[in-house]
């Protein structure tokens, strides 16, 4: 490269964009599947655009799939070559896509003349989405709902414990509670309930049903859950994450929908020659993307892939993999020295002028090589690879400890409690019919020798409607002398509300206890006076729903309120438990109302502790499990407690998780010795090369042109910094 040429490289005015790489992302659940086109722009993952559609089966999958990529293009001018799928857990045996489904992907991409990226479970997905949000791993029960099946997943600490899918009945809080008793491993459920895969509206009318449910009849709840709805389009955003962590690690996603590329005038890439992938992956790795595992780099110094006859399809390098042309030193070599020497030898006396602008320009050149040697500084950034060290234990926090007991892994805890009040209102949904019953008068006829007597109460029908005798009757026999029947008038009222008991006059009515051929009654006149109405009321499922929300927003206070009384300590909201004071509805069971209100005041107990004694009784356990050559930071370290056991006593008893990286320890002066009077691509190139190192970052002071950039030959002009990216 020319002198020219590098000052026109340096200049940031008319330079090309970074091409892009688009992919294509495909979730497969039981009845849907949803597509998404994404990319990675700089660090941040870009979700350009999303489709989803269901299917009855999976003959359709093949077609449904190529509407919905060619939905996700629109009129973009692009033509992704390159497909991440995301799949049920139930398609996975020992990791391992089941031969059916292996079968059917490949049929699939083959059809779509798409290369395969990867494919990941979609609840491992999920599960790394929630953990790169939160900073923490979760501890939930994730429920994923679609119109004909659900599927429960346990998350503690990050790991999952295990999934269970079944079809939805009637009673989703019944169907959740079935999965979860086959958990029978697990002793103390996770106090969450997080809801995904159906719309907002559908999953918000699911929380009012699961809020009302008795939760803690049969399952190893500690308290009432919590429940909560997360996003829209969890699962596709959660596998196009998956595939951008594995192809960058250290990757950003904003969770924004991009509706159209900025770059509209992009020429489409042309197609690569489609190839049939072989083994029993054909090209896919399993991800349990919060672990990293791997899936297969893309495009980063790109190997040959092999066909079906075996032959390689070509490499391709990205300009990271060129070096740019060394830069002459501007200290002058033994060669530039002697051609120095006789080009003064040879200046005549007589021109002093040259003379004088020659020695000029060696002492310009001399001042600035000097200055470079001895006043450019360099930052070095080394960002190496962690090893993540877990090690869980239970531990005891005991109000009657003073000091930690390491070995029988017991901390000081301290007993707290307070009392909150609050008041919530919430829409009544129950249903009831009010209004008036019919009433007549009807005649009564006795066709018998004996006169009878009817009690007040003696019931009345016709028309599917009963009639009550309003006072009591006696109706005499029929007459010796020429067989009339005996006769009596009496008022009946109508069992139930409504307009269906205004009989018209002349009705015939059936007497209970008595047959057609002793006693007989008929209508007189019309009977008028009932009505009915449907009013809204409050049902005893409301009222269970508005106790179960207020119940968890007190909850939530105390656990702030005494945070705030005792910051030193730390306070678990799942491990206060809780007692009902006073409990107040402003409207009964059955009430007419369109919306009611609860009063109610709870005294919360629970043991708080200090969150330092737990990383004392923890780290002691993982610091003996440092590899050699590693070197464990108990500051940069993560702890996280999962209740398990509030005894009477105040005894708090969780299962306890420490989550420390260890960095490889790496000679600073070492690397200094190697990268000194480099370029900074040399010195790249040269720090990745070793064992453990992921990357590098080169501040340089003073800034100089991009041609002039190289480190330092002075160690002490250059700082190493060793960390995480």
């Amino acid at each position: 490269m020319s002198f020219f040429d590098r000052i026109s490289a340096s200049i940031p005015f008319g330079k090309q964009k970074e091409q892009l790489e688009y992919y294509f992302a495909l979730n497969i659940s039981f009845e849907r599947l949803t597509a998404a086109l994404w990319t990675i722009e700089g660090k941040e993952l870009k979700i350009l655009d999303t489709a989803d559609k269901s299917y009855s089966g999976t003959e359709q999958i093949t077609l449904v799939a190529d509407s919905l990529l060619d939905s996700v293009i629109g009129t973009k001018q692009i033509e992704p070559q390159k497909i991440l799928f995301g799949v049920p857990h139930s398609w996975l045996a020992d990791d391992n896509l089941k031969d059916e489904y292996l079968k059917l992907l490949r049929g699939l991409v083959k059809e779509l003349e798409l290369t395969p990226m990867a494919y990941v479970a979609t609840t491992s997905a999920i599960n790394h989405l929630l953990e790169t949000q939160d900073g923490i791993p979760q501890t939930a029960i994730l429920i994923g709902f679609e119109r004909k099946h659900l599927t429960v997943t346990v998350v503690r600490a990050g790991k999952i414990d295990g999934v269970k899918i079944l079809e939805r009945g009637d009673n989703c809080g019944a169907d959740i509670e079935k999965a979860l008793l086959t958990f029978t491993d697990i002793e103390t459920l996770p106090s969450k309930i997080l809801l995904f895969g159906l719309d907002r509206e559908d999953l918000e009318k699911l929380k009012g049903q699961l809020l009302s449910f008795a939760w803690m009849a049969k399952l190893s709840f500690l308290h009432f859950p919590k429940i909560e709805i997360l996003q829209d389009s969890l699962e596709i955003k959660s596998v196009c994450l998956a595939g951008a962590t594995e192809l960058q690690t250290h990757v950003i996603f904003k969770d924004k929908l991009l509706q159209k590329i900025q770059e509209a005038t992009i020429e489409p890439k042309e197609r690569l020659e489609k190839e049939t992938p072989e083994g029993d992956n054909f090209g896919f790795v399993l991800g349990d993307v919060s672990k990293q595992v791997q899936i297969k780099e893309v495009e980063r110094k790109e190997s040959p892939e092999e066909g079906l006859d075996g032959e390689g399809s070509g490499s391709s390098m990205e300009i990271d993999d060129f070096e740019p042309q060394e830069v002459l030193s501007a200290q002058p070599s033994i060669l530039d020295k002697f051609k120095l020497t006789v080009l003064k030898k040879f200046i005549p006396k007589r021109n002093y002028i040259v003379h004088t602008i020659l020695l000029g320009l060696i002492g310009v050149t001399v001042v600035l090589v000097g200055a470079y040697i001895l006043l450019v500084k360099v930052q070095v950034k080394v960002f190496v690879e962690p090893r993540i060290l877990e090690k869980n234990a239970q531990v005891v926090a005991d109000p009657k400890q003073k000091e930690v007991l390491e070995d029988a892994r017991i901390i000081p805890g301290q007993i707290i409690a307070t009392e909150v009040s609050g008041t919530a209102k919430d829409s009544a949904t129950g249903k009831r019919q009010i209004g008036d019953p019919a009433r007549g008068t009807v005649i009564i006829r006795n066709k018998t020798d004996a006169s009878v007597t009817l009690s007040k109460g003696t019931v009345f029908a016709a028309n599917n409607q009963r009639f009550n005798l309003d006072v009591s009757v006696t109706i005499a026999s029929r007459s010796a002398d020429d067989g009339t029947w005996g006769r009596a008038n009496r008022e009946v009222t109508a069992q139930a509300i409504g307009a269906d008991g205004n009989l018209p006059s002349g009705t015939d009515l059936t007497i209970s206890g008595h047959l057609t051929d002793q006693l007989i009654a008929k209508s007189e006149g019309n009977f008028s006076g009932g009505t009915s109405k449907e009013v809204t009321v409050v049902s005893s499922e409301d009222q269970k729903r508005l106790l179960a929300s207020l119940a968890s927003t007190l909850r939530k206070q105390a656990q702030q309120k005494l945070q705030g009384e005792l910051p030193e300590k730390k306070i678990l909201e799942e491990a206060l438990s809780e007692q009902i004071l006073r409990k107040d509805y402003n409207k009964n069971v059955n009430d007419q109302a369109n919306e009611f209100s609860l009063n109610m005041a709870t005294r919360f107990k629970g043991t708080a502790f200090e969150e330092k004694d737990l990383k004392r009784i923890v780290g002691k356990l993982v610091t003996t499990e440092v590899p050699p050559g590693y070197e464990l930071n108990l500051q940069d370290t993560e702890t996280q407690a999962d209740v398990a056991k509030l005894e009477t006593d105040g005894r708090l008893i969780f299962l306890a998780k420490f989550r420390a990286k260890v960095l490889p320890k790496l000679d600073k002066d070492w690397i200094k010795n190697q990268i000194k009077g480099k370029t900074i691509n040399e010195a790249a190139a040269r720090l990745k090369s070793m064992e453990n190192v992921l990357g590098s970052e080169f501040q340089m002071k003073p800034a100089l042109p991009s041609f002039l950039q190289r480190l330092p030959i002075l160690s002490h002009n250059m700082e190493v910094e060793v960390g995480l990216k």
